[in-house]
């Protein structure tokens, strides 16, 4: 049944809950240890390794979900010691590792919830410096920024809601963790069209209209919050009407989805990208104050940016 595929026990991340079925075989027959949804500690692994044990046998049809979990595995710990402005950077990276993974794999339940670990880190960091906000960033080549850009956009999107009163830890690790997954639906756009240098033709602009759908359906079993959710399937929606998928007006669409449009906007305009060259913040923020705020984005949340930035 398991056939030849193994899954170490050292690589099982303390208090992270696999996804997949994990045999062993005393005596040569295999015997089911832990059912999807199983989460560890590292007390149960080390005694698992003391006893012998050096892995388990999975099914092979289980094969996307072990390489998930073992990328996310090998990415490393937030180091919290790190003073606010330098972690925040480290956060930056870990964060775009994270998203590399997601667009190489299955969306599994183990990455939903390292997500939400990463998420969790954002704000601590702000919630430490608020001022932290500023270091973010760093030129960064084009084939880069899909990575990057949901990173980004999570750190933009917590200090955002903090200068707006948004002080509660759990509603701001929600609105990091929708910032963070707001474009998992990319996953299934090629990144040839993503990263194309000129403009998109009719077929190529339709598939990358999908994806906020596309990543809302990948995540709805992922038992993420109401505003996580929100700011994934609308953050393309524009307060004038005039966004997508739904072509939702300012009066439906969610406070934290209008911040996260915020953030996303400001992210592309100051990156590098294929197809543009990066403005600097005040040229953003410019662009943003007197083309888009007041009929595509929030005038508040655009306030909030700004204050975020002061």
């Amino acid at each position: 049944m398991t056939g030849d595929a193994t899954f170490p026990i050292s690589s099982i991340l303390d208090g992270s809950v696999t996804d997949f079925d994990l045999f062993l075989a005393p005596h040569g027959e295999e015997v089911l240890y832990a059912a999807p949804g199983y989460r560890w500690t590292r007390d149960e692994t080390t005694r698992l390794l003391a006893n012998g044990w050096k892995e388990f046998l999975v099914v092979p049809g289980d094969a996307k979900r072990v390489r998930m979990y073992l990328q996310l595995a090998r990415l490393p710990l937030i180091e919290k010691e790190q003073p606010p402005h330098v972690r925040i950077n480290s956060i930056q990276d870990l964060a775009a590792s994270f998203s590399q993974c997601l667009y190489s794999g299955e969306v599994t339940e183990a990455a939903v919830r390292h997500g939400e670990r990463i998420a969790r880190g954002i704000v601590e960091c702000l919630m430490e410096s608020p001022a932290s906000v500023k270091e973010i960033g760093g030129l960064m080549a084009h084939d880069q920024y899909t990575f990057y850009h949901s990173a980004r956009v999570a750190v933009f999107t917590t200090a955002i809601a903090m200068t707006m009163g948004v002080n509660d830890e759990h509603h701001l690790q929600r609105i990091a963790t929708g910032g963070l997954f707001h474009d998992v639906g990319k996953k299934d756009v090629p990144l040839e069209v993503i990263n194309k240098a000129g403009p998109l033709d009719q077929i190529e602009w339709q598939a990358m209209k999908s994806h906020p759908v596309t990543g809302h359906e990948v995540l709805k079993s992922a038992g993420l919050s109401v505003e996580s959710m929100e700011i994934v399937l609308h953050h393309h929606e524009r307060i004038n009407g005039t966004g997508y998928p739904h072509g939702l007006q300012q009066s439906g669409i969610m406070m934290e989805v209008q911040i996260a449009a915020v953030a996303d906007i400001y992210d592309a305009l100051t990156s590098s990208r294929s197809y543009q060259k990066r403005r600097t913040r005040y040229e953003a923020l410019d662009f943003m104050k007197h083309k888009l705020s007041g009929t595509d984005i929030s005038p508040a949340a655009f306030r909030g940016l700004v204050a975020a930035l002061a």
